[in-house]
This record gives structure tokens, sequence and C-alpha cells, in this order.
């Protein structure tokens, strides 16, 4: 198994580090300081960048040019990722301070939160799975609750909403990665005007 690439977010300045250097090879201690890696990360970045394999007691070295072509690779080949996990980092820590606003301003006013179950089928749900209690039409939502005591009604339809909620989601996010897109900027710069 591959160790994480833990050097992503500072690939930028480590490929200036090797275009700006003179030395022809770099060992083992240099790939460690450079990529801030211990022996063990230092000796399989060397290894998948292309080092030739050595004999006991011969020093580890691997050639500048290799390592920058490699290192040029994977970065143009994995920022992606690092994109999408630093922006879905960004969404997680604003959701949750979202959350955190939402209970405190509802412990002020004397709302307690209300809890429901949350199953399998409300997190795989989409547009045509939803219950009929969910009715989407041309520019109108409608969500039907039976008749029953205040407190058992508002738990049904905060269920009912957050069962819409991921049937949107899931839409959204299919949608996404079938046009391919690596950001959610991407997705909304596909969209129409208006």
């Amino acid at each position: 198994m591959a160790m994480p690439r833990t050097w992503l977010p500072r690939a930028e300045e480590i490929l200036d580090v090797l275009r700006r250097m003179k030395s022809k090879q770099l060992d083992r201690a240099a790939i460690e300081e450079l990529f801030q890696l211990q022996r063990r990360a230092a000796i399989e970045l060397m290894t998948q960048a292309g080092a030739p394999k050595v004999k006991r007691g011969s020093a580890f070295l691997i050639d500048r040019s290799s390592l920058l072509s490699w290192a040029e690779r994977v970065f143009k080949d994995e920022s992606w990722q690092l994109q999408r996990q630093q922006e879905t980092s960004e969404e997680l820590s604003r959701s949750m301070a979202e959350v955190r606003a939402l209970r405190n301003a509802m412990a002020k006013e004397g709302k307690p939160p209300i809890a429901f179950p949350i199953i399998e089928s409300y997190l795989r749900a989409n547009c045509a799975s939803l219950p009929p209690a969910i009715r989407i039409e041309h520019g109108q939502v409608t969500i039907h609750v039976t008749n029953d005591t205040p407190d058992e009604m508002l738990k049904a339809s905060c269920q009912l909403l957050y069962e819409l909620a991921m049937a949107l989601n899931n839409r959204i996010s299919a949608d996404y990665e079938a046009a391919g897109l690596t950001s959610l900027r991407a997705l909304l710069a596909t969209l129409p005007p208006g």
C-alpha cells in the first residue's frame, strides 16, 4: 500500500527547490529534509520516483531531474484530490459553524433540537425514491404530514425535509461527478445564467 503523499500541500515549493538546485543527485537525507519525511517514507518515495536499487552499504541516490519529473507528474495527477479535500474541509467547517449557531439560537429561544434516526434509505435518497408525502411539482414542493400531535408532526416534517435535502444533494453530486468536475465552482460555471 502506498503511503499518503503528505508533501502534496507543499508540492509547488518542493518543485521550485528542485528546479533551482544545481546538484545532479539527491541522497535519502536530502529527500527527508525536502519532503519532510521519515527515513522509510523517503526511501519509498525515492523508489517510486525511479531510484535504482542499491547494494547494501552503497549510497541511495536519485537523479534530481528524474525526481523533478516524477514530482511534477504526481502533483499534476493528484493535486485535484488535495483541492477537493480542502474544499470538503472548508465546507465541513462552515456546516459545523452553522449547526452550532442554529443550536445556540434555538437554545436561546427555549426550543430543543429535534432528533430522529437517520436511516440508510435517507442517505441514498433520490428524487424518484422520495415517499408520496413529498411532492415536487413545477415551482413547488409539498410536504404532507398526517394529523398527529404537534411534536410528532414537527418531527415527521423534519424527517421528510431531511430526506428531500439528501435527494437533492445526491442529484447535485451525481451531476457533479458525471460532468467530471473537480470543484463546486466548476459545476456552477456549467449552469446557464439566471
